[in-house]
């Protein structure tokens, strides 16, 4: 054998087999340029200095990683079936099977090189750009160094090498334990027809139902979070068992209606699928799952991105909040640092607007019926219920409305005394004590950082500040000596720019340390919240959320296509004997288009649906999911998930159209 010879046919096959590697290379080229530039941002000297975003872009870039692992692994899958017949030729022809191993080698190593140098010098050139938007997404100065990360592109040498040389083994088993004849027809291998399993069908109703189950029921947002990862396997698992066993009993009953399954059109369509249904229901499947996964990420990540000011302003209801929390029995002057805050405001130039100055008692209880006890340690927080206990004075001072209550009495705001159940209680019990309702309203006050709580909020008003005092007492009592039941707020807005906004938290907060400095338990504990402070930390946080759903999104979109786009070249080549053999039994060409166009509608439009179903049933959880980072707005996440599923169905029909024109070359290509 000429010297050459074996890297010469390597680089003929990649050639002559361009409309199965073409795809493939692009898509390594395009993973390794998403791996290089989410490496490139994580290790990035400005990054680095934001330890939530350097987080952040770091878990994009192992996600990524392990993305890039499973779906390359996994279309090299569809590669080597296309070659099986073209490895058999060079078999017989006298190559010997160690011979076509070293050719595949070079065409791995021709694939790894080429989209090592492509991705990398895209990588590279786009990475400024990819920067600069991350940069603006974070509200950064755009003025940043441009950087070629070496570690990146090491990261992306060996993580690419691994990648190739585990498709490389994979091909090679596939040869070897393969004779000449199996790898001639190994391309074109059909499934037998496989059995109706209903047993798997019925686990895997009963598995997506328990993963719907979950995302429905589940009240409680931390109970959401702990139980969200579980509900998405679930939901993974019902997928693949439905679409694998569900779909062939599905179509079995379909041949049963002998109305239905004896018309040229769908005697074609549902035997054929039966017949292969194994193999490309798992597929299905997948497009399913990668859909409902971009999806889910966009819309989460859009409502948070575009929401971003309304969620600063849940967390933080007045520009400025000052807190006092000391124990029963503590005194605090509140009046003199009211004075002080005012001091340092007109010394900065500034005006205060929007005063409120009030003291409540604050307690966690569980609820038991019209009884609020003490929270045991067990309690989740469905079950909690955080009171907020003030006098009349104080509670005019919080909201400007004036209630009417008597000894005895106590006026109710919240949720829980909007319910049906709350509107047979004419009295309450808090830690023991009977109180009548003198009133009561189903919604609570916003009160400073207790508003983005995942506690439900109860206000609950008395006639005097004896009565909060003997309450602040018990609660002590109840909740131990090292528990501060007081908490003194003085919360307002500022005039000013965003600079001297944030000059003056920066004031109040240096004064409060050197005046309110804890130091013993019995102290006060003084805490302030500045929204202008915040207001960076905070919108970078949504912002790089959103530019990493936007990435992991399109790496996943990029997925889905390809899966498609292989699909459509697989059930070309299965079908197109099988439709001239329909031709020469008297099916009309109009007949086999038909026939074609309703099968490939049925088979790439299904997984579609399925992940639009599953975003409606994700929805419930994914409200409360967003509720955990103050993401109250339901109707902009409503929107948004309407908006993103439209967008991702035009993306998505689309790709289909392109690649259904592959799908019918094959098919009525002569000869």
């Amino acid at each position: 054998m000429r010297k050459g010879f074996l890297p010469r046919l390597a680089a003929t096959g990649l050639s002559s087999n361009r409309q199965t590697y073409l795809p493939y290379f692009l898509t390594c080229t395009g993973t390794v340029l998403m791996f290089y530039n989410m490496c490139a941002l994580t290790y990035h000297t400005s990054v680095m200095k934001n330890v939530s975003i350097s987080s952040l872009m770091s878990i994009g870039m192992w996600v990524t990683a392990i993305f890039a692992v499973i779906f390359l692994f996994y279309t090299n899958s569809f590669v080597i079936k296309r070659r099986k017949k073209e490895f058999g030729i060079y078999n017989i022809l006298g190559l010997e099977k160690k011979h076509i191993g070293i050719t595949m080698l070079f065409e791995s190593l021709y694939v790894y090189l080429g989209s090592m140098v492509f991705g990398i010098g895209l990588g590279i050139l786009f990475n400024k750009l990819i920067t600069l938007l991350l940069y603006r997404m974070l509200r950064f100065d755009p003025n940043f160094r441009f950087e070629i990360s070496t570690r990146a592109i090491l990261y992306c040498a060996v993580l690419f090498a691994g990648i190739a040389l585990l498709n490389l083994l994979y091909n090679l088993l596939q040869v070897r334990l393969s004779n000449p004849i199996q790898l001639l027809h190994g391309s074109s291998a059909g499934e037998k027809e496989p059995k109706a399993k209903w047993i798997t069908a019925l686990l895997g109703a009963i598995t997506l139902g328990a993963g719907y189950w979950l995302a429905i029921t589940i009240q409680d947002p931390v109970e959401t979070l702990l139980m969200f990862f579980v509900a998405v396997i679930l939901v993974i698992i019902g997928t693949y068992l439905l679409f694998t066993a569900g779909s062939v009993a599905i179509l079995k009953l379909l041949r049963k209606n002998k109305g239905y399954y004896y018309k040229p059109a769908h005697f074609t369509t549902v035997s054929g699928m039966i017949y292969r249904m194994k193999q490309n229901a798992a597929g299905l499947a997948s497009i399913c799952i990668l859909s409902t996964a971009v999806l889910v990420m966009i819309s989460t990540t859009v409502s948070l991105f575009v929401g971003s000011e309304d969620l600063l302003h849940t967390r933080y209801p007045e520009e400025i909040e000052i807190t006092v929390a000391y124990p029963y029995g503590t005194a605090f002057d509140t009046d003199a640092l009211l004075a002080d805050t005012k001091a340092i405001a007109q010394q900065a130039g500034r005006q205060i607007e929007n005063l409120k100055a009030y003291t409540s008692v604050t307690a966690s209880t569980d609820r038991q019926g019209n009884a609020f006890v003490k929270a045991a340690g067990g309690s989740s927080n469905a079950d909690v219920y955080l009171l907020v206990i003030l006098s009349v004075q104080d509670y005019y001072n919080l909201t400007g409305k004036q209630v009417s209550v008597g000894p005895g009495e106590m006026y109710a705001c919240g949720s829980v005394f909007g319910s049906e159940e709350a509107e047979a209680w004419d009295s309450i019990e808090v830690l023991g004590s009977s109180y009548r309702l003198a009133g009561r309203e189903g919604d609570a006050p916003e009160i400073g950082a207790y508003s983005a709580w995942m506690v439900e909020l109860c206000c609950l008003v008395t006639d005097h500040t004896d009565t909060v005092a003997s309450i602040a007492e018990t609660v002590q009592a109840t909740h131990g000596e090292t528990y501060n039941p007081y908490y003194s707020r003085i919360c307002f807005d500022i005039d000013g720019t965003a600079e001297e906004k944030a000059a003056l938290a920066q004031d109040l907060r240096e004064d409060q340390l050197s005046k309110y400095s804890r130091d013993a338990d019995s102290d006060p504990l003084v805490t302030m919240r500045s929204r202008e402070t915040a207001r960076d930390d905070f919108l970078s946080l949504y912002g790089g959320l959103f530019f990493l759903g936007i990435f992991l999104g399109s790496l996943f979109l990029m997925a889905t296509v390809l899966i498609i786009y292989y699909k459509q070249i697989v059930e070309g080549y299965d079908d197109k004997d099988r439709f001239a053999i329909m031709q020469k039994v008297g099916m009309s060409r109009q007949e086999v288009k038909r026939t074609v166009r309703t099968q490939v509608l049925l088979v790439f439009f299904i997984p579609l649906l399925a992940a639009a179903v599953h975003i409606t049933a994700a929805f419930p959880m994914l409200t409360r999911l967003l509720k955990i980072l103050a993401l109250d707005n339901i109707p902009l996440f409503l929107m948004c998930t309407i908006c993103t599923v439209l967008v991702f169905a035009l993306i998505y029909a689309l790709v289909y159209s392109m690649t259904a024109k592959v799908y019918y070359r094959i098919v009525y290509r002569k000869g």
